[in-house]
């Protein structure tokens, strides 16, 4: 009698969200059930368990990534799943990797369905990428069309809130978040200061973020590139990793704008000058000065302001920050080149 070598086997599971991971049609502890029951009638060791919580589109995942390596260096003979579109749901991955395991003697198996002929492999890899392509098409439409009829989804931007009136949404500024989205702004534009240094002076003045912690860059960062606090809602202007640009749906006016025109037009200004300088730009900037020369007359921060001028060319100047908002608070709104 000769005897057989026993199959070492890994176990697989994925679900796309932590709510997923609770259903019962697609909970890791189903899926795992049904690898150990596999396992044990086909006579494999269970020898290990790697789980992720993330979107099958993406070949990126920690844990797929790492069982993968380990399968090819030799530890095991037999990857299980319960669908194949648990292993994913890009066919080209799904194809390349089943394969190349395939070359080194890794078998992937399901316990659910059955893959063994190549020609339902390739099927099934291609239903599952193509199913998962209609689904985010129908929901980035059915979004779409919804924002160009001026309705938001998700949280409420920073510096609003959603009131409701029987049936009719209503969009409201927070006071207290508005306020701080005004500071940012000053902070930004008439103290030329970097998201970092906002942040802390924010934090520094006493103030949190919606989380109850300090303002981070990053916070800072979303606050002032989020044209909502110019009123403007914007559907698509940063599409999910994985997913194809779309057309940017904006619908002016939206809400009770924080930010009037002229100031969203000055801090994009400021924003692109440090997007084009971004390790050094109070220093690199056409605006060196900016939150550091003063006006002579109330003492103001001076920052910087492209105007335009003989023949439409355009000039680079500095003007009392302080005269640009009242004139009560400084009456000589007069130009200084920055040259």
């Amino acid at each position: 009698m000769v005897a057989t070598a026993t199959k070492i086997a890994f176990f697989y599971g994925r679900v796309s969200t932590e709510q997923q991971a609770g259903a019962n049609h697609a909970s890791l502890e189903t899926q795992e059930a049904r690898a150990r029951s596999y396992c044990e009638s086909h006579g494999y060791v269970f020898a290990h368990t790697f789980i992720d919580v993330q979107s099958g589109r993406r070949d990126d995942r920690t844990q797929y990534r790492l069982m993968v390596d380990r399968a090819l260096a030799g530890e095991a003979d037999v990857i299980v799943v319960q669908f194949l579109d648990r292993f994913g749901r890009n066919p080209r991955e799904i194809l390349r990797r089943y394969w190349d395991l395939e070359e080194h003697r890794v078998a992937v198996v399901t316990t659910d369905e059955d893959v063994s002929e190549e020609l339902m492999l390739l099927m099934r890899a291609g239903l599952a990428g193509a199913e998962s392509r209609r689904t985010s098409e129908r929901v980035r439409s059915y979004r779409t069309s919804r924002a160009a009829k001026g309705v938001h989804f998700g949280r409420a931007p920073y510096g609003y809130r959603r009131t409701k009136i029987n049936d009719e949404v209503l969009w409201e500024q927070e006071p207290a978040e508005a306020e701080i989205v005004r500071e940012t702004f000053r902070l930004s534009t008439e103290e030329n200061l970097g998201h970092k240094s906002v942040g802390d002076q924010l934090t520094a003045q006493g103030h949190v973020s919606r989380t109850g912690g300090p303002f981070a860059a990053y916070t800072v960062q979303h606050i002032l590139t989020n044209p909502a606090i110019a009123g403007t809602l914007e559907y698509g202007r940063r599409p999910k990793a994985g997913n194809p640009q779309t057309e940017v749906v904006r619908v002016e006016g939206f809400f009770p704008a924080i930010l009037s025109g002229a100031e969203w037009a000055t801090l994009q200004e400021r924003l692109q000058i440090r997007r084009v300088m971004p390790s050094g730009p109070t220093h690199k900037s056409e605006y060196l000065l900016s939150g550091i020369a003063r006006c002579g007359h109330c003492g103001g921060p001076m920052i910087g302001k492209m105007t335009s001028t003989y023949k439409g060319k355009r000039y680079a100047k500095y003007y009392c920050s302080r005269a640009q908002n009242s004139r009560a608070r400084c009456a000589f709104y007069n130009g200084h080149t920055a040259a």
